[in-house]
Formats: C-alpha cells, structure tokens, sequence
C-alpha cells in the first residue's frame, strides 16, 4: 500500500467502492442486453464491450488496493442499471465516468487510475460510435 504523505484520504474508499460497484451493475446489464439484443452486431460488440467493462474494473479495484489498502469480500455489490438498450447503457457509463474521473484526487498517487480512466472513456466514446452504426438504417 502506498503511504500518501499529508493527503486526507478518508473519502476516497466509499468513492471507489461505490463506482467499482457500480461498473459490476454495469457487467449485469451489459449481459443481459447481450442475451437480449435485437441484432447480432450488437450482441457481439456488448460481448466485448464486457471484456471492456471488466479489464477496467479489475485494473481499477487493483490500483484502488495499491493506493488505499485492502478491501472486504463484501464491499463490492452491483449497483442495479436499467438501461434498456446499449445505447442507453453507454450513454449513463460515459456520464457517471466522467463524474468520477472529476472526483479523483489529482495527487500524484492517482495519477495511473486516471490515465486508466481516461482510456476506458475513450473506449467508450468508441462504443457509442459502434453502436450508433448498429442503429443506423
């Protein structure tokens, strides 16, 4: 664990537990409007939007561990989404992402789980584009 030299740091574990659970919501949905999907280019590409999805979250929840110590075997629990489509499903990831690359703190500590989320919304801004083109007529 990395010792944080005059940083608070008593918020941030509800921060990253709550997001990390939410992103295990995200993984429910994402299967389910897999097994659901309409067409089957949007059946493959939330397969490996799941893949996406899940390195982030692993990825996540290790450097949250590196920085800030262990966590319980019951901290995480998905956060229900109900997004009804994958369009949907992209569009309430991309935001509540944005709102917690916001609220990470910009100490140097951070700085990997950042630049991680940082390219997890730049793979979403891929997805949505996917998916737009699975919609188009």
């Amino acid at each position: 664990m990395i010792i944080l030299k005059g940083n608070k740091v008593s918020s941030e574990p509800s921060l990253f537990l709550r997001f990390i659970s939410k992103i295990e919501g995200w993984k429910t949905r994402t299967k389910n409007l897999h097994w659901a999907a309409p067409r089957k280019n949007i059946h493959e590409y939330l397969d490996s939007f799941l893949d996406i999805l899940s390195d982030y979250q692993d990825g996540l929840a290790e450097g949250y561990m590196g920085i800030l110590g262990h966590m319980s075997p019951l901290d995480i629990n998905g956060i229900q989404c109900n997004a009804e489509n994958a369009q949907d499903l992209i569009t309430e990831v991309f935001n509540d992402t944005c709102d917690f690359y916001e609220s990470i703190p910009d100490s140097p500590a951070f700085s990997g789980i950042k630049s991680e989320c940082e390219t997890f919304i730049q793979n979403l801004s891929k997805y949505s584009y996917l998916f737009d083109l699975c919609n188009a007529d």
